[in-house]
């Protein structure tokens, strides 16, 4: 990327395409700008119509997983980056808001925003549907956190779902944040004969991955095709709760969306059921997946 010298009555300024970087800042953070500028356009030029906030959260998160920000590294302060990318400060502040309420990023006092440790993915991969934003574009960033995982020995639907089971059966309930947009309550059910490692493995791999690739990596179960069943539905009052604390009236309409996940055979191995409040955004169903 070029780089050319402006002159103006208060300052002298770098200039990287339209955006401004402030030359008073190290050669790193020239750098780092530099950097941000450039991967935050590349997200708003593919994504017009999305929030401009959600296209340099995206491609902050890009440039941590791809290790170009390591953990530890210090960003530009909020003026610094509104100065140099076509971003106001204020949408500079909520993406950076957002990214230290998730994880990826942490603060502290009077020095700044750091670059947190753990694993940062964030692109789900979600075999048997996914979301599109407004504009079309495909989300990719899903913010799970795990709320509860148990194995259950008693019946009920979920076992007239996946059928008869000694070793019982596993549950795992999320809530799972997309896009940044709107928060939605899953709960995975899933043969304890097949899904058993899932109680013993460490929670930040099931925030950062679908449950059935990571089966799949385990050689448990390789799964052929999905039906998807959605439905209008009136909230759950417990599901609405977390979802959607500050609602105090009586839980909202919104979508129930049932994921049956099938072998070859046609066996049902996992059952998952996502509740998923009114939102702007579209739902894209697959149901073959091999």
């Amino acid at each position: 990327m070029e780089l050319s010298l402006q002159l103006r009555a208060s300052s002298f300024e770098l200039l990287a395409g339209p955006a401004r970087i402030p030359a008073f800042i190290s050669p790193q953070g020239i750098a780092m700008l530099s950097l941000l500028a450039e991967r935050v356009s590349k997200h708003l030029e593919q994504s017009p119509r999305s929030p401009k906030y959600l296209c340099m959260r995206d491609a902050i998160i890009e440039l941590i997983v791809e290790g170009r920000l390591p953990e530890g590294a210090r960003l530009p302060t909020e003026q610094e980056l509104a100065a140099a990318l076509p971003l106001s400060l204020g949408t500079v502040q909520k993406a950076l808001r957002d990214l230290v309420e998730s994880g990826e990023l942490y603060r502290q006092r009077r020095l700044g925003t750091f670059v947190a440790g753990g694993d940062h993915r964030r692109e789900i991969t979600t075999p048997a549907f996914g979301f599109l934003r407004p504009d079309g574009t495909r989300v990719r960033m899903v913010f799970i956190r795990l709320l509860k995982r148990e194995r259950l020995r008693r019946l009920g639907a979920w076992s007239e779902v996946l059928g008869d089971c000694e070793a019982g059966y596993v549950r795992l309930i999320r809530q799972d944040r997309i896009d940044g947009a709107f928060d939605c309550h899953t709960e995975i059910f899933l043969r304890a004969d097949l899904a058993a490692p899932l109680l013993e493995v460490e929670a930040e791999a099931l925030e950062h991955e679908s449950v059935l690739p990571l089966l799949e990596a385990r050689g448990r179960v390789t799964v052929d095709h999905a039906e998807n069943r959605i439905r209008l539905v009136r909230l759950p009052k417990a599901v609405a709760r977390v979802m959607l604390p500050e609602q105090t009236d009586e839980p909202p309409a919104g979508l129930k969306l049932e994921t049956l996940y099938r072998l070859a055979d046609d066996t049902t191995v996992a059952w998952q059921v996502m509740h998923i409040p009114a939102n702007d955004y579209r739902l894209s169903l697959r149901t073959q997946l091999r």
